[in-house]
């Protein structure tokens, strides 16, 4: 008996592979240095990640228009336990991230470092976050003890 797969189907496992899809961009040296600090909490605590940072580069998307790294990424977020997503600018990519994890029901948390109390926020991104962390110490709270201080936002 002869058994045919087709080749365009992704299997995802039941049980979620990654603790974290850590979005958030990497295009300017600020971008890259936000994005290691928060690396490094997350593999300090050694938390299983994906970081599509280093999944695929301008080669691969040379030679096919993104269509490998975006699949590779949508899947990664699928199986994954839940985003944080680092808000360090506005990048079209962590943004559409955040919401594709939230429609599947996966925690989202948001990551934005230095944001002071009352800052403002949009609406979407606000009411798809399970917490709002404005940094690393928060992000250490919460991953060690449960708790973090709570920030106040202005929702617009």
């Amino acid at each position: 008996m002869e058994t045919l797969i087709d080749e365009n189907v992704e299997f995802t496992s039941s049980e979620p592979i990654y603790d974290f899809y850590v979005a958030g961009p990497f295009f300017t040296n600020t971008e890259v240095e936000s994005m290691e600090r928060l690396e490094k909490v997350l593999q300090d605590r050694h938390k299983k990640l994906f970081m599509p940072r280093f999944a695929g580069g301008q080669d691969s998307i040379a030679e096919d228009g993104g269509k490998a790294v975006f699949a590779k990424d949508v899947q990664a977020i699928r199986n994954s336990k839940a985003i944080i997503a680092n808000l360090v600018d506005d990048d079209p990519g962590t943004l559409f991230e955040i919401g594709y994890a939230y429609a599947l029901g996966k925690p989202v948390y948001l990551y934005n470092e230095g944001m002071e109390p009352g800052a403002k926020m949009n609406l979407m991104l606000v009411r798809s976050a399970k917490v709002i962390l404005t940094g690393p110490a928060d992000l250490e709270a919460l991953l060690d003890s449960g708790e973090f201080e709570a920030v106040d936002v202005t929702i617009y």
